[in-house]
C-alpha cells in the first residue's frame, strides 16, 4: 500500500505551501545537504 492509497483524493488535489527556513545566514552557507532536502520537500508536496 502506497501513501497515495491512504490518503483521500479530495487532499491530493489540494495545493500545498511549504515554509523553508535557515535560522542564521551561516547555516545557510554551511549546512547545504539540509538546504538541499528542505527545498527537495517542495517536489514532494
Amino acid at each position: 500500500m502506497t501513501s497515495n492509497d491512504m490518503i483521500p483524493t479530495a487532499l491530493l488535489s489540494r495545493k500545498a505551501v511549504v515554509y523553508v527556513r535557515q535560522s542564521s545566514q551561516s547555516q545557510v552557507l554551511t549546512n547545504l545537504e539540509s538546504q538541499r532536502r528542505q527545498y527537495d520537500l517542495v517536489d514532494v508536496a
